[in-house]
């Protein structure tokens, strides 16, 4: 089987090429990792010294029938038309290194996989080559970046945070991934699988036995899990699990050096997400109630796109939001307390809000009320630790996990619906925080922080952040407080982009909202941190084209434009910097226009007319229009070059009351076709061309308009 085969064309696959060799991804990963072993003239066997420890042909069988490629901004299932595979076999290293990051994304953080791969590599292969630490360290970032790849298009990474989360609910291992205290646990016996004397690996942690469950059955067929002490055939590797000494990973109180961050969030009920702490079954029972005022308290409260921008400094041009509520705003009187958390923490203090706030503060302590009080008043931005409530009592901490899981119960759902989780195989989210965490308490204070005074707007990067960390499971201090303006996604354990980047935003509503991907990440450009930053294109120039008048007299909702819609994909900015990226939209395989997808956001909310009820139109101003030139989607193939007609003067002057100026924009009629209408718009830039729905009349007014797309 081949990529054109699958659909895909020569452009696609050397999008898909050129990301392998910059980045590393599946199509180059068995590549990059022969090339490595030849340069430390090594065979795969020098390093996996256990024989049959890997059996790449049952991994092939197993894994190479199906891959799941994002194609035209859906995912897109590849299967053998029989019953074969879709891709050719991988050696016993490859196999064995996209397993063990399959296992090590599903269980601990970014950061702390890549430290372990590093030194996993450095323990087996640096005794065996002289001068290899130099280029391993250079080289790895890619190699960790084409396995994870490999992995995550044959469904093994899915599989993998599967089964993790399953022993979770079996409650095999504490909620969330593995704290850094325990990395040293994992090089003993990764190392040990690899090359370990004895075939029998005891540990005491709960953790390693599950990440040993993991490994086996995504097809480390010799490891064997044993919790009773029984006996097995000598060819096996028993991972044995000991009780002692007493306090192993299941008793252990998280402390911030233990800290599980990185918990499983149902989207389809997202007050379970609390069912897992700590606590007897009134406890959670309370925790939930607690989830469920917070979501009921954001009733009436939702994010909206701005339509107001400011364009003095086309560096700092972004999309804004602002806050719209239904509900009734508070007026009485409340506690201090009570009103930090509705004045630094919630998106409008609304009525309702005021209610569900004094419901669950009213039983707290007098001593806890203060404290949390004086903490809300100077809470501090720049610190993550544990240090500022180190001094509160038993009482107060449990106070304060309250605040935290009705803060979350509130943003959750505000912003939820700002989230499109179409494309996602299971309807399930990731969030960055654990229990008893003020870094999630800080998070909802900083997108607070940063909506303006004057006018309310917090920029869209400040919103990127919080959804990355609550649904994405970005990570909060190497991924979202690096995150700046003109930002378009993030590359936590799911991808998270905006709409735009997926192309085909062509509404305000659209623009403000984002995708929730499990794909490979790969294929979307980003930097060495997974902050997708928008990359650069220059707007198309104006020139005048000759076309044929049409009468346009009929509504457009009456207007089929009998075209089929673009296309489009995710690409580098392969001349301005490979690690950003832009929107390339294709008419019937041919290009059209790469975009800028911030600008090409801009360009929407700006151009945007809203609908207009067709009553409302006007006749004898429609009839004026009779002689708007229709312009086809095929003559903006190319990208280069605005088309706009110029009238003759005698053509001028035949249409009555029009301005000064003898220039007539074209209308585009694309009217159900969404991805051809965010191009077309992009390609103008704001402001030039207007943007409407359903009639043109009311754009047409403005005859200094290079078009009116429609």
């Amino acid at each position: 089987m081949t990529l054109t085969s699958w659909g895909f064309g020569a452009g696609d696959i050397a999008v898909m090429a050129g990301a392998g060799r910059f980045v590393g991804n599946w199509l180059m990963a068995q590549r990059r990792d022969r090339a490595l072993l030849d340069f430390l003239a090594l065979q795969p066997e020098d390093i996996l010294q256990r024989k049959g420890l890997v059996d790449t042909a049952t991994l092939h069988s197993r894994w190479d029938n199906k891959l799941v490629l994002l194609k035209n901004g859906k995912r897109h299932v590849i299967t053998h038309s029989s019953t074969g595979s879709v891709v050719e076999n991988m050696d016993s290293f490859t196999w064995f290194m996209s397993l063990l990051v399959a296992t090590l994304d599903a269980a601990v953080g970014s950061k702390m996989l890549k430290e372990l791969v590093v030194q996993l590599l450095l323990d087996i292969i640096g005794d065996k080559t002289t001068g290899s630490v130099d280029y391993l360290l250079n080289e790895v970032q890619q190699h960790i970046m084409g396995w994870r790849s490999s992995a995550c298009v044959r469904s093994i990474s899915h599989t993998a945070r599967s089964i993790w989360q399953r022993l979770a609910r079996e409650g095999k291992h504490l909620p969330g991934e593995i704290p850094g205290t325990d990395s040293e646990e994992i090089l003993r016996l990764l190392i040990w699988i690899i090359s370990g004397p004895s075939c029998r690996f005891t540990t005491t942690s709960t953790d390693i036995m599950c990440l040993a469950s993991i490994l086996s059955e995504l097809g480390l067929e010799l490891l064997v899990i044993d919790y009773d002490g029984r006996t097995f055939d000598e060819n096996r590797l028993v991972v044995s699990f000991s009780i002692l000494p007493l306090f192993h990973s299941l008793t252990l109180e998280a402390s911030e050096s233990t800290k599980r961050r990185g918990m499983r969030i149902p989207l389809d009920d997202l007050k379970e997400c609390v069912s897992l702490w700590p606590g007897d079954g009134n406890r959670r029972n309370q925790y939930r109630t607690i989830f469920t005022h917070g979501a009921r308290a954001a009733e009436g409260v939702k994010l909206v796109v701005s339509l107001e921008h400011n364009f003095l400094d086309e560096e700092e041009i972004d999309v804004f939001y602002v806050a719209e509520q239904s509900a009734k705003l508070f007026q009485k009187r409340v506690r201090e307390e009570e009103k930090s958390i509705l004045n630094q923490f919630l998106l409008v203090p609304t009525l309702r809000a005021a209610e569900f706030v004094a419901k669950f503060t009213r039983n707290w302590p007098p001593r806890s009320r203060e404290q949390i009080g004086f903490w809300l008043d100077e809470v501090s931005m720049s610190k993550n630790t544990e240090e500022e409530i180190a001094h509160f009592t038993t009482g107060t901490r449990k106070c304060l996990a309250e605040l935290q899981i009705f803060l979350l119960g509130y943003w959750y759902t505000v912003l939820q619906p700002l989230v499109d989780t179409s494309q996602l195989p299971v309807q399930e989210a990731y969030g960055s925080w654990g229990w008893n965490d003020i870094q999630v308490v800080k998070a909802f204070r900083r997108l607070k922080f940063a909506e303006d005074p004057d006018d309310h707007r917090i920029p869209r990067f400040e919103v990127i952040k919080l959804i990355g960390y609550l649904f994405a499971g970005a990570e909060h201090d190497e991924q979202l407080l690096p995150l700046k303006n003109r930002s378009v996604g993030v590359l936590g354990k799911l991808a998270l982009v905006t709409a735009g980047l997926m192309g085909g935003a062509d509404t305000p509503e659209k623009v403000g909202m984002f995708f929730l991907l499990d794909i490979d990440a790969s294929c979307i450009p980003s930097n060495s941190r997974g902050i997708i930053l928008c990359g650069l294109r220059k707007l198309c120039p104006k020139i005048a084209t000759q076309s044929t008048p049409q009468a346009i007299s009929q509504s457009l909702a009456e207007s089929p434009s009998g075209d089929d819609d673009f296309s489009s994909r995710i690409e580098p900015d392969w001349g301005y910097d490979t690690q950003r990226v832009l929107v390339a939209y294709r008419d019937r395989g041919r290009i059209v226009h790469r975009v800028s997808p911030v600008d090409g956001d801009l360009a929407v909310l700006v151009s945007w007319i809203a609908p207009v009820p067709l009553v409302q139109e006007c006749k004898p101003r429609d009839q004026q229009f009779a002689t708007i030139i229709r312009a086809r989607l095929e003559e903006y193939h190319g990208g280069f070059q605005i088309r706009c007609r110029d009238l003759t003067m005698a053509e001028f002057k035949a249409l009555s009351e029009c301005p000064s100026e003898p220039n007539i924009g074209l209308v585009v009629l694309t009217n159900s076709l969404p991805k051809a209408r965010a191009c077309i718009v992009s390609m103008y830039g704001a402001g030039v061309a207007a943007l409407c729905s359903n009639s043109f009349a009311k754009a047409a007014e403005d005859t200094t308009l290079a078009a009116v797309i429609a």
